[in-house]
């Protein structure tokens, strides 16, 4: 063979941008490894199982689960006609992905590689170049310094047809351990990410370059190491001790100064919260339950309605939204139709009951409005429920 050929191959992947295979998690710089191999020969071929050596060079990609490699690879196999050499070389080209994010955290990495190369045979002193492709897999186990010990094991098919009759594909298998060593001395180690700043703004001073953290967590311009009343609501107007100032306007006569007032325009009568918005009254309604993904009242459920209903029927001048709740199980536009069908069914039953249709008002919020986890099953049973919100009185 012109191993020139091969050298000239592997300088120029050498000389290529960024390109590599799998690396330990703090050392994604390019990397050389060298392994020795052992190859099962096709059994077309008139030679023994070999041994041989392969150095590979790696560039990780952008993509930090992937990598490219250039390999060179060389052998001796045993004739079965005189106890001779044959010898293999080859240069490969191959992608390298990191399997670790489907398998979790284990002490290795595991990783599938694929790719093409030139093979040449060298047979009673007759060479030829042939294409071939190789895939397989392995894995990488970190070691100390960002060394690491690799094993790996490919199948390779040849195109070759040079030396055996009848015969265009020869199938060897090849197994290879060795070492993967970073690049350190010339690329350095990746960067470490800067640390996370504790607080929200950074004030450093351009004299004498010392860093502060300040916090307004109230945004009202005034920050918490000088605000006196560092809870006041957004958008309040603040003296320079960040407290609000004096102001006792109330618009909407509901108790709540125009200063605090986040609802500055309640309706009259209403009850407000401390912000003077408006306080919706909500009675969950246990014991309303379904069939199995239906909107069909159980025996239960129409017991319980029957109580609310007479309470209904007593307060004439209550508007009441009946609110259907889901849990996250399914997909959210199918919760939300369900949630709509089950609120219904209840208005539905109530007006049968003798509450007048017009004080009530059906609506579903699917698994948007969670009051527990859904990751239990006591959460979702919570979750799933039905409410009587008061809309006015």
């Amino acid at each position: 063979m012109n191993r020139m050929l091969f050298a000239s191959a592997f300088v120029s992947a050498c000389l290529a941008g960024p390109a590599a295979a799998v690396t330990p998690d703090d050392a994604r710089i390019p990397y050389v490894g060298v392994a020795g191999e052992f190859v099962s020969v096709d059994s077309t071929r008139a030679n023994d199982d070999g041994v041989g050596a392969r150095l590979r060079l790696g560039f990780p990609l952008s993509n930090t689960a992937s990598a490219l490699e250039v390999s060179l690879y060389s052998n001796a196999l045993e004739r079965d006609l005189d106890g001779e050499d044959d010898y293999q070389f080859g240069v490969f080209v191959d992608y390298v992905y990191d399997l670790s994010a489907y398998v979790g955290a284990l002490p290795v990495k595991p990783f599938v590689l694929a790719g093409i190369g030139l093979a040449e045979d060298d047979i009673l002193a007759n060479n030829d170049i042939h294409p071939a492709l190789n895939a397989g897999g392995g894995v990488l186990v970190p070691l100390v310094r960002n060394i690491a010990l690799r094993a790996e094991a490919r199948y390779m098919a040849q195109f070759n047809n040079e030396h055996y009759a009848d015969e265009n594909l020869l199938n060897d298998l090849r197994f290879n351990i060795g070492v993967q060593i970073p690049l350190s001395w010339h690329f350095g180690q990746t960067p470490a990410a800067p640390a996370k700043q504790d607080c929200e703004l950074t004030v450093i001073d351009p004299q004498t370059g010392r860093t502060d953290c300040v916090v307004d967590t109230d945004q009202d311009g005034v920050i918490d190491q000088k605000d006196v009343c560092p809870a006041t609501p957004l958008g309040t107007v603040v003296n320079a001790s960040g407290c609000p100032l004096a102001q006792k306007k109330d618009s909407d006569g509901d108790g709540v100064t125009d200063t605090f007032d986040r609802c500055p325009d309640s309706a009259p009568g209403v009850k407000v919260d401390d912000k003077g918005c408006e306080q919706q009254e909500v009675v969950v309604l246990r014991g309303v339950t379904f069939e199995t993904d239906s909107a069909i009242l159980t025996p239960n459920a129409k017991i319980v309605l029957k109580r609310q209903a007479e309470k209904l029927k007593n307060q004439r001048a209550t508007l009441v939204e009946v609110a259907g709740h889901t849990d996250s199980r399914g997909a959210a536009e199918y919760n939300t139709q369900l949630s709509q069908s089950r609120a219904q069914s209840v208005v539905d039953y109530l007006v049968s009951q003798g509450v007048e249709a017009s004080r009530l008002t059906a609506r579903g919020y699917g698994e948007f409005e969670p009051v527990a986890t859904n990751d239990t099953e006591e959460g979702r049973e919570l979750n799933r429920r039905v409410e009587l919100r008061t809309i006015a009185e």
